[in-house]
């Protein structure tokens, strides 16, 4: 399994933005050269983020993009979900999905259902704000779940 850039970049950016929270807006040109992302696929993924929520625009001189809500609220699992969809190892491990004849007697099925909520938690306990402070501590070097 690999996520797509979208979703690494998108982590990039607001963690970039949750840097910047409550303060200045930051111009998408600064984005671009800092995350290394060109400026057409910024906007795209930028697109994604506004319709959800996350992002917001201010124009003017002085303008560019903020974090629309606090670092706290905004996790890995939502940009998970946002720019991968539901997190689901198999169709098979939801029965709500069309299962496959063996669903209710398959071995497999559980495992894959237990993998899918083990990163559902784990993606929902690391928010922007988590991140964040990682980053800020002195002896830090590296992000470490």
């Amino acid at each position: 399994m690999k996520l797509t850039t979208k979703t690494r970049y998108s982590l990039r950016i607001l963690i970039q933005l949750a840097q910047n929270y409550q303060k200045l807006p930051v111009r998408g040109k600064d984005i671009s050269v800092a995350q290394k992302i060109s400026e057409p696929y910024l906007e795209q993924i930028m697109i994604s983020l506004k319709s959800a929520g996350y992002v917001g625009t201010l124009r003017g001189c002085n303008g560019g993009y903020i974090l629309n809500v606090p670092p706290e609220d905004v996790t890995v699992l939502n940009l998970l979900e946002l720019f991968e969809g539901k997190i689901q190892f198999a169709d098979c491990s939801n029965s709500d999905s069309s299962p496959c004849s063996l669903f209710y007697s398959c071995p497999t099925t559980k495992i894959w259902d237990k993998l899918s909520k083990v990163l559902i938690d784990e993606a929902s306990q690391v928010s922007l704000a988590t991140i964040l402070e990682e980053i800020n501590k002195p002896q830090s070097q590296e992000y470490v779940i």
